[in-house]
């Protein structure tokens, strides 16, 4: 079915009986007229050819099938929202309206919309880059890296304001607050968020080692998504820079469901970013159970070493040595003083060595204490449960809970009566 409009009624420009002299522009911007009055929005299906970008940031194309060819541009307000980087070759389908570009006299399409055709383009476009890396040899076990087991820093690569992030945070200082996290925010969707994401992977590798800015490990990923909003994780360009990366790099795409080719060539892959920033850092009530453990079994072994001590010592007494005659009797007892004294020295300072250390450690302990504070007359303040930590975030009439070491009390934020 044809999207014409019938040709109105009356004088018609192409009526021989009634000649117009027209100037060339007069004439391409009447056909521009008639052909956008003619035809409505359009879908067009065909193969990229002559893909430019310039600088201006619009596309221009030309799609083409077997006996015609169209020239088309995606201004760059719509280019810059693509999921996937149109390339020579790639069959789409163009979602738009037709025009003429007049200072060329050109028929071109202005597309508004643009996808790849046909039933699963993009699981075909997945599994050939999957396949293509995998026979290269990215996702090899061989090149995983460990994950540092008690990381100094965490750098994060994803979109400066989504909720995966706020996640990763919260979750971050709630298991191991000694760590510092780098956050590198990113453009995770549409056009050039692959380049933006590979950059900043490449970026932090560049940074030498010893360097503060310089993280122990990496996340990178993005809150859940259509497939769509997911591709720039599934693009070469990060693949080769996560394989490429010193740092060893945490995936964290989507939701569990969600698989990438990110996900493949990482050293680890998390279901979702709450789970990387559990797999990066130590639970802190995990590392004081140890230490607590450890101070134990250490005071256990030198109590058993200091009673091994003693029944040698008294085996020592009960030995014939000790039967001899006078002058060698008192050469042994005389040493066995000296053995005595050095080994009540040597076991006296290692013990108070321990102590110190493991007082050293308590506290630490101590330090890391989210109790401490509200023992020492403080209140935390949490609005929807959730902790404020700024005055600015309050307004009047907000209500709040008001945590001591006691309990808790509710208030309301009354209105700053300064002047």
């Amino acid at each position: 079915m044809s999207n014409r409009r019938p040709r109105p009624e009356g004088p018609s420009l192409f009526d021989p009986a009634e000649p117009a002299l027209l100037s060339v522009r007069e004439l391409v911007r009447d056909l521009k007229e008639a052909v956008e009055r003619g035809f409505g929005h359009v879908r067009v299906e065909g193969e990229l050819s002559n893909v430019r970008r310039p600088a201006s940031g619009h596309c221009y194309f030309t799609l083409k099938d077997a006996d015609a060819q169209l020239r088309c541009v995606m201004w760059r307000f719509r280019a810059g929202a693509l999921f996937f980087e149109p390339r020579d070759g790639l069959l789409v389908r163009a979602h738009g309206e037709v025009s003429i570009y007049e200072r060329r006299g050109d028929l071109q399409m202005i597309v508004e919309r643009l996808e790849p055709a046909g039933e699963g383009a993009l699981q075909q476009a997945f599994e050939a880059l999957k396949e293509k890396l995998r026979r290269e040899g990215l996702f090899n076990a061989a090149h995983k890296k460990p994950l540092p087991p008690y990381p100094e820093a965490i750098g994060i690569v994803t979109s400066g304001s989504g909720a995966a992030l706020h996640d990763v945070l919260s979750i971050l200082e709630r298991r191991y607050p000694l760590v510092r996290v780098l956050v590198c925010p990113v453009q995770v969707q549409g056009l050039g968020a692959a380049a933006a994401i590979a950059e900043a992977i490449a970026a932090f590798n560049a940074l030498p080692p010893g360097d503060p800015l310089r993280p122990d490990v990496l996340i990178v990923g993005r809150g859940g998504g259509s497939a769509e909003d997911l591709w720039a994780f599934n693009e070469e360009p990060v693949a080769r820079a996560i394989f490429a990366s010193e740092i060893p790099i945490v995936s964290a795409v989507g939701h569990e469901t969600d698989v990438s080719i990110a996900d493949f060539v990482a050293d680890v892959r998390a279901a979702t970013p709450s789970m990387a920033a559990e797999l990066v850092v130590p639970d802190r009530r995990d590392l004081i159970a140890a230490v607590r453990g450890a101070r134990d079994a250490l005071r256990s072994a030198m109590q058993r070493r200091l009673m091994q001590h003693r029944q040698h010592i008294r085996h020592l007494v009960r030995s014939y040595a000790f039967n001899r005659p006078p002058d060698r009797l008192r050469q042994e007892q005389q040493r066995l003083d000296d053995l005595t004294d050095r080994l009540h020295r040597a076991m006296h300072q290692r013990l108070q060595d321990r102590r110190r250390a493991l007082a050293h450690l308590e506290d630490r302990l101590h330090a890391l204490d989210p109790e401490r504070p509200l023992r020492q007359g403080y209140a935390r303040i949490e609005r929807h449960g959730q902790r404020v930590r700024n005055a600015a975030d309050l307004r009047p009439d907000d209500a709040v809970t008001l945590h001591f070491h006691d309990g808790a009390r509710r208030a309301r934020i009354e209105p700053d009566a300064s002047p």
